[in-house]
């Protein structure tokens, strides 16, 4: 029997889809389902549904961790606003760190970093899912597939892997999210390939709670109908989502408060975390409302021009935000800085970026396919069609599963045996990385390391000595794009030390090799691998401090 898991690890949701097949040439498609995850909706009240919000809530003093819906209405609450968090999939792989402090007992407190954070997200899937398929208890964990934004680097993704592990899996593989939601869309019923020719370019636009990815496809069929997908073009990497609309539209409201009363400096530090966590869900809400009553209208101008929401509620010790009026001018004209196509920072900025690296017109696309928790939002549609014009644009069956549904796809055909006539399989996916790899010399002068459209997967590069009597030597990487340095992102990196026989001028060989996960390995020819960034020991999983909470547990 085979069991093949797919999880969208999200910065809004997470979900998980899941194929069970008993013979080689069983289609995927038949038993392709999105698994409900079990959450408290309040204490006491456990609900299963497909998406678990990616919230947390945090009681160390009893050691336990709620996720999901509960967790996020707490943080909507604005109670507990020290002991909640949202979002932890923007900082993955960063030296972010969360201090959780005790609610009754003064400087106790405990750190999670976000790979720790995610973890208890893969805890809950995991529990789920044995939950669901209590006879494969034993083969769950085996292996899965999890998704990432393309243009997460390097430490981004070890990062994701070892959240993977401290939930529970034995192994895991990463898949970018606009090729998973790319391999969803290709095997649902709202796909029509009868106009496709051998080769065509597809761009895939994923903007989901906190980044927004833009990927142009290469796809050509082989002779046996299977899809080889080549990556041409990645943008750069964009922390872009729906929770930068809610907190634009929350700086309005919080603007319009302060202007009767306080501003929020005036308050203590946990007064001001609860009215962010109010006013920025509150928004969120509104965002939502807005968004249905406008696309309700379709292109009924006469409609669009009636839509109104009012807006009120509490804010903070009885006093309200109230007085506000929201419609599609205001909205249209606070997002401004989002959906203009000039600004370097909107909607349209990584579309652009994609088609120069893969030195393409628009007109050259023959499909854009939308995804991500923002697809259906109506300024990013409204953006993407005034741009685009007459190009087809389409949308994903269901924005909030595609991508995990990809993924379990993509499990699936990792296995050679698979074989079924009705699935559009993906033969081979490119390396191709959203960003160059550099390395940072003793004499802070940036040399190409690994280049973002590599040809090959492995290469060797000469760091050159540059001090006399050297002990130590600094290797420390950085990606980024463009001649601007201080953009660049420092990634892990460390001080080797220097053999006896090292001089200035002394060529160190320093081979490095990427894998399927567009993870490097860097070794000095004949060592240790040199990387900080890698993947944790079983000893450190099972020493880890999540191993100490239990999870949803009243």
């Amino acid at each position: 029997m085979g069991f093949y898991v797919g999880i969208d690890l999200g910065t809004t949701n997470s979900t998980v889809s899941v194929i069970q097949t008993k013979n080689t040439d069983d289609s995927p498609l038949d038993t392709l389902t999105t698994c409900p995850i079990f959450q408290y909706k309040t204490i006491g009240e456990f609900i299963a549904d497909e998406c678990l919000p990616s919230a947390l809530n945090f009681d160390i003093d009893n050691r336990r961790v709620y996720t999901g819906l509960y967790a996020k209405n707490i943080y909507a609450s604005g109670e507990q606003s020290l002991q909640t968090a949202v979002s932890v999939k923007t900082r993955i792989g960063s030296d972010a760190r969360l201090e959780i402090p005790s609610r009754f007992r003064k400087n106790i407190t405990q750190i999670f970093d976000m790979k720790e954070c995610s973890a208890f997200f893969i805890r809950t899937i995991v529990d789920s899912l044995k939950k669901n398929f209590p006879k494969l208890a034993d083969i769950i964990t085996n292996e899965c597939v999890v998704t990432v934004p393309a243009a997460f680097n390097d430490d981004e993704r070890v990062a994701t892997q070892n959240a993977v592990l401290l939930g529970g899996f034995k192994s895991c593989k990463i898949l970018d999210e606009p090729t998973a939601a790319l391999l969803s869309y290709i095997n649902s019923d709202s796909y029509d390939d009868s106009a496709d020719d051998d080769t065509i370019y597809k761009l895939v636009y994923d903007i989901g709670g906190g980044t927004l990815d833009v990927s142009i496809a290469k796809l050509t069929t082989d002779f046996f109908g299977d899809y080889k997908v080549d990556i041409v073009a990645l943008s750069d990497r964009m922390n872009l989502g729906g929770d930068n609309f809610d907190r634009l539209l929350g700086a309005y409201f919080l603007k319009e408060f302060e202007n009767t009363n306080e501003p929020i400096q005036s308050y203590s530090k946990e007064k001001q975390a609860k009215i962010i966590a109010r006013i920025v869900s509150q928004a969120e809400d509104c965002k939502i409302k807005l968004n249905k009553l406008i696309l309700n209208c379709g292109n009924d101008q006469r409609k669009l021009d009636k839509v109104k929401l009012g807006v009120e509620f509490e804010l903070i010790d009885n006093m309200y935000v109230n007085g506000i009026v929201l419609n599609k001018k205001i909205l249209d004209e606070l997002f401004t800085c989002y959906t203009s196509p000039e600004e370097k920072f909107g909607l349209i900025a990584p579309i652009k970026t994609a088609l120069q690296r893969a030195n393409l017109k628009k007109e050259n696309i023959s499909e854009v396919i939308l995804t991500g928790g923002m697809a259906q939002f109506y300024a990013v549609n409204e953006a993407i069609h005034k741009f685009f014009k007459d190009i087809p644009i389409s949308t994903v069956e269901d924005t909030r599963i595609a991508v995990s549904r990809g993924a379990a796809l993509y499990h699936w055909s990792l296995d050679e045996d698979n074989d079924a006539d009705d699935v559009k399989k993906i033969s081979t996916i490119s390396n191709r990385l959203a960003a160059n790899i550099y390395v940072r010399n003793s004499e802070g002068i940036f040399e190409l390391l690994v280049p973002y459209d590599l040809s090959e997967t492995k290469g060797t590069f000469n760091y050159i000595i540059s001090d006399d009597n050297v002990t130590y030597f600094p290797f420390y990487l950085y990606s980024g794009n463009g001649d601007i340095t201080t953009t660049y992102t420092q990634l892990a990196g460390r001080m080797i030390k220097a053999k006896p026989e090292y001089k200035r001028g002394s060529k160190i060989p320093i081979d490095w090799e990427i894998d399927e996960n567009k993870v490097i390995t860097i070794k000095i020819q004949d060592d240790d691998n040199i990387k900080l960034s890698r993947l944790l020991t079983p000893a450190e999983i099972s020493n880890n401090v999540i191993n100490r909470y239990s999870i949803n547990r009243s």
